[in-house]
């Protein structure tokens, strides 16, 4: 889509035409939600850290280290930001140096505010629903963020439904998150879910934990191991032309303690712990779905169920790297490889042969 408002860097436009996997990157939980000036995400608090005097977050640091990661995963990073009135949707050194330096002034950027913030023109950040929406006029499939907005738990009276499960409900993207936002009912959110036939999915995980709720942990109905899985759910909707994103959560593998949340060092690690495994995941999806697999599921007992469609062509690299699962990136995979005995070397060049020929 072009647009007067719209700046896609060189390096993901070349990604998105090339089917290359690309992550869309929330911004709002970077440059905001590590502050108190947002609300934080499930299993963090409710309030976010309160800086103390003196104390500075790196956010230059901090989303260069979330773009390395998913550059080292085998995905290209589109991290999307408002900068004087443009959508940008990749940036460049020069643009997270601006946003790090002016991170106190930047709007707060949702679906319904982006006109506004276009037409003015201002600085801002993006939360999911925005995200989303700007990642499907470009062709992006995947989102990485920390926490997802959903229905609010005096829904009753407020009757507030999260802009983030709305688009959800109109995309059909993979967002990849730890949970949902203080403020949310899970339990009207899983409902919401269903209705809007938005799958919600468990990485290696049949549950996920609220510490602001009475109820504190909350049980998935779908658990998925490989990110393939993931792929293959996304093929399948797409091949029968329903509507709706697919939702994964990826649990932390600990809760940080409430004393905890308040320690700027503490807190700020935690979160980036999170993010770096948030993102991870979302490029080992996106690698999968680069892979353009068949959503035939007459096909999947076959020895090529996971595996690409027989006229697409595909690296061995690629191949060895998403198939094989040799390691969570190129580099590895080849080392790994090439320190194997010769025969290995030259049967998975026979299995990489049958496979894509």
């Amino acid at each position: 889509m072009k647009s007067d408002y719209l700046v896609v860097s060189d390096r993901v436009q070349e990604a998105i035409d090339k089917k290359m996997p690309v992550i869309a990157i929330e911004t709002s939980g970077i440059y905001i939600g590590l502050t108190g000036r947002g609300v934080m995400m499930d299993g963090i608090g409710s309030q976010g850290i309160r800086l103390n005097e003196g104390d500075k977050l790196d956010y230059f640091s901090i989303a260069e280290s979330i773009e390395k990661l998913i550059v080292q995963n085998g995905a290209v990073p589109a991290m999307i930001a408002i900068i004087d009135g443009k959508i940008h949707v990749g940036l460049n050194k020069d643009d997270l140096t601006y946003l790090s330096e002016h991170h106190d002034s930047l709007k707060k950027v949702c679906k319904s505010d982006l006109p506004l913030v276009l037409a003015l023109p201002q600085d801002g950040v993006t939360t999911l629903s925005a995200t989303m929406m700007i990642s499907s006029m470009v062709g992006i499939n995947v989102i990485t963020t920390v926490g997802v907005g959903g229905v609010s738990d005096d829904f009753a009276d407020s009757h507030h439904v999260s802009a983030d499960i709305e688009e959800m409900a109109r995309g059909r993207v993979v967002v990849v998150a730890t949970g949902f936002s203080p403020g949310s009912n899970p339990e009207k959110t899983h409902k919401f879910l269903d209705t809007h036939g938005i799958p919600l999915l468990g990485f290696r995980s049949d549950k996920y934990f609220t510490p602001w709720s009475d109820k504190k942990e909350h049980e998935l109905r779908f658990k998925v191991n490989e990110p393939t899985d993931i792929a293959h759910t996304l093929a399948v909707k797409r091949s029968l032309d329903i509507d709706g994103s697919i939702l994964v959560l990826n649990p932390p593998s600990g809760l940080i303690k409430d004393e905890e949340g308040y320690n700027t060092e503490v807190y700020s690690k935690y979160v980036q712990e999170i993010m770096n495994d948030n993102a991870t995941l979302a490029a080992w999806i996106a690698m999968a779905i680069s892979m353009d697999l068949d959503p035939n599921i007459q096909n999947r007992n076959s020895k090529r169920s996971s595996l690409p469609k027989k006229e697409k062509s595909m690296s061995f690299e690629v191949w060895l790297f998403a198939v094989k699962k040799f390691a969570q990136n190129y580099d590895v995979a080849l080392l790994i490889f090439n320190n194997l005995p010769d025969s290995e070397k030259e049967r998975l060049r026979q299995e990489y042969e049958d496979t894509v020929t």
